[in-house]
């Protein structure tokens, strides 16, 4: 087993350019969150409306789709090597992936899906003291603004003509919500990947000395 799971590519790679991707999602986030609040006080409204506004959520759905492919390949590396070291969570790689990704179900089953990992990694406590309900909350609470936005608050835009002030506080709280769900999803990224990191080096090390940051993890 323990030559198995060394076979497997470890993830560290993986989760430095999903924390990457993330980092530069948030940071359209970020810049979002900030033409909403323009937008919401009514300054510069002319002026932010147009090419400058179209340029904010061309970064922001840019960067959102790239941290959300990129954390999807680290997921996809992570249960694999849980597999290979005989702590399976239930569900192929390929699988876990598609959870996310499949109608309905992706309003749940990753939140379970990222819990399980946690708890196979570090145990219960772990798994508790790690920010998921607050990260998928946020995740969902975005994704329901942005439903908001579109089914609702655009059919008063037509009518009007330009962003209403309906529309400016949905984007707001859309823009924030996916704010906190990137920035928790880098912390969960950094500690799953440090107790995945501690599992390995003591496989490669064997029964032979472990490195000095293992012993005091230990």
């Amino acid at each position: 087993m323990r030559l198995s799971a060394l076979e497997v590519p470890d993830s560290r790679g993986r989760a430095r350019r999903a924390v990457t991707a993330l980092q530069f999602s948030a940071a359209t986030d970020l810049l979002s969150l900030g033409l909403h609040v323009i937008l919401s006080l009514g300054v510069f409204t002319e002026e932010v409306q147009g090419v400058p506004a179209a340029g904010v959520v061309f970064l922001n759905v840019g960067g959102g789709l790239l941290a959300q492919v990129f954390l999807l390949m680290w997921f996809h590396r992570v249960v694999r090597q849980l597999k290979a070291l005989g702590r399976d969570i239930g569900d192929s790689p390929a699988m876990a992936v598609w959870w996310w990704l499949i109608p309905l179900a992706n309003w749940v089953k990753p939140y379970h899906l990222m819990k399980e990992v946690a708890t196979r990694l570090g145990g219960a406590h772990f798994a508790s003291v790690l920010p998921l309900s607050v990260w998928w909350g946020a995740n969902v609470l975005s994704r329901i603004m942005n439903q908001v936005d579109q089914r609702i608050i655009g059919k008063l835009e037509t009518a009007d003509g330009g962003m209403s002030t309906a529309g400016a506080v949905v984007g707001l709280i859309a823009a924030g919500s996916a704010l906190v769900m990137a920035l928790f999803s880098i912390q969960i990224i950094r500690a799953l990947q440090e107790k995945l990191d501690q599992r390995r080096d003591g496989l490669e090390f064997g029964d032979g000395p472990v490195p000095e940051a293992g012993a005091e993890a230990a």
